[in-house]
């Protein structure tokens, strides 16, 4: 059915898309939609990671059509190697305390400075490496609460994908995560999420890039930057407006 929609064959083909882990869900709920939008992509290949990581597979010479970004910092990476060829911001995340809701310190937490041994002595919290934008962003709400990252960290996880699953596992007590993960997790019976205030918080954003000039990797570009994509994205899936 899609073949015959397609109203250019020589432009069908798939895409391969490198996106932050903290845009897994989103992505997996529209892939459908796009697919149906733009009848000459066959499929869409997602890998996910810590978007320090993918910038620097990309600006390696990893083959891929889009980038998404969970930070300026790491899509400049991909820019300055003029590896991108058109970017767009479309989204803003803030952080947010996930809390194991089978771990002894359940209650306890109730700030940043809960997460530190000197109030819940023994408490195991985990951040995203440093490099990582939820490691960025962990490390300008510490330094808001006059917390070093040493004084809390007890692990560091690669991605914040892999820090919840951690957090849901019980490996953690707690861990600073983004405010998409916790609307995502909020029907988990394994975890809850205590709110960070405003004049603690801080925030990231979030960039699409097409990597070449294939109809296809604009088309996807457009599609995440889209105010349908984007609205969705605040409605049901946590992020912030950019």
């Amino acid at each position: 059915m899609k073949a015959s929609q397609c109203p250019d064959e020589s432009t069908r083909g798939s895409l391969v898309v490198l996106a932050a882990s903290s845009m897994a869900r989103a992505l997996a709920d529209s892939h459908e939609q796009f697919l149906a939008e733009n009848p000459c992509v066959n499929n869409v290949t997602y890998s996910f990671g810590s978007s320090a990581t993918l910038a620097t597979q990309i600006v390696n010479g990893s083959p891929a059509d889009v980038f998404i970004s969970a930070s300026e910092k790491t899509m400049t990476t991909v820019k300055d190697a003029d590896k991108s060829l058109s970017v767009y911001n479309f989204a803003k995340n803030v952080g947010e305390i996930m809390v194991n809701t089978d771990s002894k310190y359940d209650g306890l937490i109730t700030d940043i400075t809960s997460l530190t041994d000197a109030v819940n002595p023994g408490i195991k919290v985990g951040l995203c490496v440093a490099t990582a934008p939820c490691g960025a962003l962990a490390d300008s709400i510490l330094e808001k609460a006059g917390i070093s990252r040493q004084a809390i960290a007890d692990t560091e996880s690669p991605s914040v994908e892999d820090l919840v699953s951690k957090i849901e596992m019980g490996e953690l007590d707690a861990g600073i995560v983004f405010h998409s993960d916790c609307v995502s997790a909020k029907n988990q019976k394994s975890s809850k999420c205590i709110s960070i205030p405003s004049n603690m918080n801080a925030s990231t954003s979030y960039y699409v890039a097409a990597l070449n000039s294939r109809a296809a990797s604009q088309q996807f570009a457009g599609f995440i930057s889209s105010p349908s994509f984007i609205g969705t994205l605040q409605s049901r899936f946590g992020f912030l407006a950019p």
